[in-house]
């Protein structure tokens, strides 16, 4: 076994003996590193800062000093270091990669006056203040030969930034993070971070070449052609050939490595440009976190790569090159302490002062300040690239390094302290509580929805209803056309039949996303396209035919892996306009619990009321005591599923009657019921089964399409897969 190492400028194996030291390096900082952050994720603190004292311990603070023959076997070889600082660095990337997919600019957008004014505050004054400390602190914390400027300009940097990945798990974990408060310190972190990137790039660049305004302009000019091209062009080839995976069957590992080859050559192209690598990754991480046909376990993926082994070994190796032993005289002390203490104050005034301007006053901007003191990842990234380039001495490292520590370390219980007995006002608890609703519901939280149509009454009032109960959500209109069979017919597109008319379907959905496609067999291509990360289908039973809805739209449901919803109109009703009067039968399953979803929603945006019915089937033949109890035992559960049901409908803001009703046959009761003329929808929900090429939901639905003289929407929901046994 050989690795290949840079030497004198050659390349040359790793000798056994160094295998065997990068195999153990690795096994230290990754182990030591993941038990420190277990550790300290016990007592309530980010893992970080577990994985940066692992890399202290095993550093020349504690190993180094205590036992220094193990210290120089393990940590002595330059070349297994050289490996090893590859990895580290190539971990940052990675890690910058997450922090893009985390950087939501629809967030940044819908708070940006206060973002804007909050991270001008909170980046400005810490900036600003350490900035002119920095000329007077000792020289041991600067670089040799480097000007004092450029290192106040490093050290300024550091401890101004905010970690967004730290600030994010710390609102989180105190279930504040969707808190106006929480959004508004998110905003202002990703904006930080974002100037952060572009001011790291533009002192590292001073520094390593000077300032030459030519080789700047170069580079700046580079990077705004850069951005262009990445959220235009590269967005465009990265969301077609993610299409592509998708449409072949969701490859998480193709969409992995399309994912990271794409942050690799942004790092690349940003590092030629002499520009931290750092940059390009950050940038083409928020790129592929706002892809159309992102599959979402890739940033899953990679965050757990990310913090299972890479940021482990970047973090511990930031910690190995601490030595804590440099800050030896009071006098070093002294500073460490004062810049952070003056860092964590200014950056709390910077932020009292920028939310002074967005009418942000008081305990919130307190604890917005306390929020984003932390400095987490990014404060050490500047300090990591300081060290490289010579512009930070070992001892400036050092106390960077600390004030990472300390003020992640600080700002969760600082924040806790500020938000502790605070009340939520109303507005802000209801949305709350919906937010909530949407993240635990069956179909509520749809956000991207397919309307699969060739125009006609059912799909158009399909149509309305969906823009109603998702006001929201971007919506794509799909019409497939049906081509001549042959050769010919496909080479010149001639339509077998009238091309479908999807204009009163739109006219329902204005803003809609159109799609027009041609195929020989229309189920196939809707299904396809239902692939491509939708997360409901919604079609209208236009056409007649076979089946329990026509036999295009069966044979789509039989191949649907999302929920759908389909609507079919009595052939001697007419309907246009929001239904104010929903029937929905209720029962413990989740495609019931889909359809109250659907059918609430509905209500609440007509303003009218819904009735959850629960019907229960009478024994028969048992005995007339065995059948009394059973109906006992029945109305019992009915009440608790109906009672269920309406505390439902009143936490989504909708009035739900209720009723139990005993029948020997619940599909007929439910009919009648319907039928009453009480109503002008029924909602009902079924879980699809497979049957042959078509869905199978039971005969009680098939029974109630049939009888019902009210328009019905069906709720489906794909069967749960069960995993494959694996292969041997």
């Amino acid at each position: 076994m050989s690795l290949l190492a840079a030497e004198s400028g050659s390349l040359a194996p790793l000798s056994e003996h160094e295998v065997l030291v990068l195999l153990v390096q690795l096994i230290l900082l990754v182990g030591v590193a993941r038990i420190f952050g277990w550790l300290v994720k016990l007592v309530g603190q980010p893992p970080v800062i577990g994985e940066l004292l692992a890399g202290i311990v095993l550093g020349p603070t504690i190993l180094g000093r205590f036992a220094t023959e193990t210290f120089d076997w393990v940590f002595g070889e330059p070349i297994v270091n050289s490996v090893v600082f590859g990895l580290a660095w190539l971990g940052v990337i990675m890690l910058l990669v997450v922090i893009g997919f985390e950087t939501d600019l629809s967030i940044i957008t819908r708070y940006r006056a206060a973002a804007l004014s909050v991270a001008a505050g909170a980046l400005i004054a810490p900036f600003v203040v350490v900035g002119a400390m920095a000329f007077y602190v000792p020289e041991s914390l600067i670089g040799e030969g480097t000007d004092r400027l450029i290192f106040a300009g490093f050290l300024a940097l550091a401890l101004s930034v905010a970690a967004l990945p730290v600030v994010a798990k710390i609102l989180q974990d105190l279930g504040y993070l969707r808190r106006n408060f929480g959004q508004v310190t998110l905003a202002a972190g990703m904006t930080i971070d974002a100037i952060g990137w572009l001011v790291l790039a533009t002192i590292a660049g001073i520094a390593l070449d000077g300032f030459n305004p030519d080789r700047l302009l170069i580079s700046f000019g580079g990077l705004v052609l850069f951005l262009i091209v990445a959220f235009t062009l590269m967005r465009w080839l990265l969301d077609r050939l993610l299409r592509r995976v998708m449409a072949t069957g969701s490859s998480l590992t193709a969409a992995l490595s399309i994912s990271l080859v794409a942050a690799l050559i942004g790092g690349a192209i940003t590092q030629a440009l002499n520009i931290e690598a750092i940059l390009g990754a950050y940038l083409v991480g928020i790129v592929l976190a706002g892809l159309r046909h992102q599959l979402p376990q890739v940033r899953s993926v990679l965050e757990t790569v990310t913090a299972a082994f890479f940021a482990p070994i970047f973090f511990a190796f930031s910690g190995l090159r601490v030595d804590v032993g440099l800050l030896d005289t009071p006098t070093l002390i002294w500073w460490t302490t004062a810049l952070i203490g003056v860092a964590v104050v200014a950056k709390i005034l910077g932020t009292f002062a920028g939310g002074f301007f967005s009418d942000i006053r008081g305990r919130e901007a307190f604890a917005l300040g306390a929020g984003l003191s932390a400095l987490g990842a990014m404060g050490i990234v500047v300090a990591i690239i300081g060290l490289n380039i010579g512009v930070v001495s070992e001892t400036g490292y050092t106390v960077m390094v600390l004030a990472a520590i300390v003020t992640s370390v600080g700002a969760p219980q600082l924040l806790k302290l500020i938000v502790r007995n605070w009340q939520i006002p109303e507005d802000e608890a209801r949305r709350l509580a919906e937010e909530e609703i949407k993240e635990s519901s069956e179909i509520l939280g749809a956000q991207r929805i397919l309307i699969p149509t060739r125009g006609g009454a059912n799909s158009r009032y399909a149509a309305i209803l969906i823009a109603s109960a998702y006001p929201d959500a971007e919506m794509t209109v799909l019409t497939v056309d049906l081509v001549k069979p042959g050769f010919f017919g496909r080479l010149f597109r001639r339509l077998e039949g009238e091309p479908g008319n999807p204009e009163d379907v739109l006219e329902q959905v204005p803003g809609a996303r159109t799609i027009r496609r041609l195929a020989r067999d229309p189920a196939q291509a809707i299904a396809a396209e239902s692939q491509l990360g939708y997360d409901l289908v919604v079609m209208g039973a236009t056409e007649a035919g076979e089946g329990v809805f026509d036999n295009v739209i069966d044979r789509v449901l039989a191949r649907l892996d999302v929920p759908s919803i389909v609507m079919r109109i009595p052939r001697d009703r007419h309907v246009g306009h929001l239904p104010h009067n929903v029937l929905v039968p209720v029962a413990a399953t989740r495609s019931t619990r889909a359809a109250e979803e659907f059918a609430y929603s509905v209500v609440k945006a007509a303003g009218g009321s819904a009735f959850a019915l629960h019907v229960i089937n009478r024994p028969e033949g048992q005995g007339l005591l065995v059948e009394s109890a059973a109906v006992d035992e029945g109305m019992r559960a009915g009440q608790e599923m109906v009672g269920v049901a309406a505390a439902f409908g009143e936490r989504l803001g909708v009035s739900v009657r209720t009723g139990v009703k005993v029948a020997p046959h619940a599909e007929e009761e439910i009919v009648d019921f319907a039928n009453s003329g009480d109503f002008d929808l029924l909602v009902i929900g079924a879980s699809t089964r497979a049957l042959t090429d078509r869905p199978f939901y039971g005969h009680r639905v098939s029974y109630i399409l049939a009888e019902s003289s009210l328009p019905v929407a069906v709720i489906g929901l794909p069967p749960v897969k069960t995993p494959a046994p694996p292969s041997h």
